[in-house]
């Protein structure tokens, strides 16, 4: 197994050496079934003799599950408490606030937290200047998120009067309307790599390091603390805290959100 994730890593670039084996293991397995390929080695052969297979194994790796509003507590706390704060302390600095959704999967989760920004700030949002920063590592989830269109059934938990405001019909279901589109920059981002970015008020990482090891999970949040301005807020998913090295760098705001600042 570790062979064939170097041989991954080393081929195509995407780094699952870190990540929960069994996890992998589990997913693996699956695409070895459909090829009929009984050893690691032979699945190896399968991915020399079909390059394609790496999008398919590729997209097994990486679970897009996502959800408007998931997680009651985090947002609760983003509406109540972060965005007021990062908003007020954005405006002393003449600018707008800066968030970034990291493993932002379809972009249920940086569409939610658009809807936020649009109440708190009402009809003066385009005239401040807010960076909402929305990446994954899979392009294909991405290219969903940027058309902004789900299935009814994905945006039920959203409350009917921002459904009515922010949302239109189409013949595939419900559209996020365009001011909302055009808030959000949808970019390709590994975790596991360099964090290009710095200056963050708030970090959204829903359930994504649940599936790296101990030392990549201190790894990945050194990166969020280091793209975070001095006291910028951290929020992670409801499985998730600060380990190893990292438990230094935030402390805990809200416990039952999973909301951490800056240390």
């Amino acid at each position: 197994m570790q062979n064939l994730l170097e041989k991954i890593y080393l081929e195509r670039g995407f780094d699952f050496r870190e990540y929960r084996v069994s996890t992998l293991t589990r997913r693996m397995k699956r695409r070895m079934c459909a090829r009929g390929a009984g050893s690691y080695g032979d699945y190896a052969c399968v991915l020399d003799s079909d390059p394609a297979e790496y999008e398919r194994l590729f997209d097994d790796f990486t679970i897009n599950v996502s959800g408007f509003f998931r997680d009651a507590a985090a947002f609760k706390a983003l509406e109540a408490v972060v965005l007021p704060a990062i908003i007020n302390e954005a405006m002393k600095r003449g600018r707008g606030p800066c968030i970034w959704s990291a493993g932002c999967a379809t972009g249920q989760e940086p569409y939610s937290i658009a809807v936020l920004l649009m109440e708190t700030l009402g009809p003066d949002i385009n005239t401040k200047g807010v960076t909402l920063l929305a990446t994954d590592i899979d392009g294909k989830a991405l290219n969903r998120a940027r058309r902004g269109t789900f299935p009814a059934k994905e945006v039920k938990e959203i409350p009917a009067t921002w459904r009515d405001k922010y949302f239109a019909h189409n013949n595939k279901g419900l559209r996020v309307v365009s001011t909302l589109v055009e808030m959000i920059s949808f970019k390709i981002h590994d975790l596991t790599g360099e964090m290009p970015w710095n200056d963050m008020d708030l970090v959204v990482c829903h359930n994504v390091l649940i599936y790296f090891l101990p030392a990549l999970q201190t790894r990945v949040l050194k990166g969020f603390h280091g793209a975070l301005k001095k006291d910028g807020f951290l929020l992670l998913g409801k499985a998730e805290v600060p380990v190893g090295q990292a438990k230094r760098l935030f402390h805990c705001v809200d416990s039952k959100a999973k909301l951490y600042r800056k240390n």
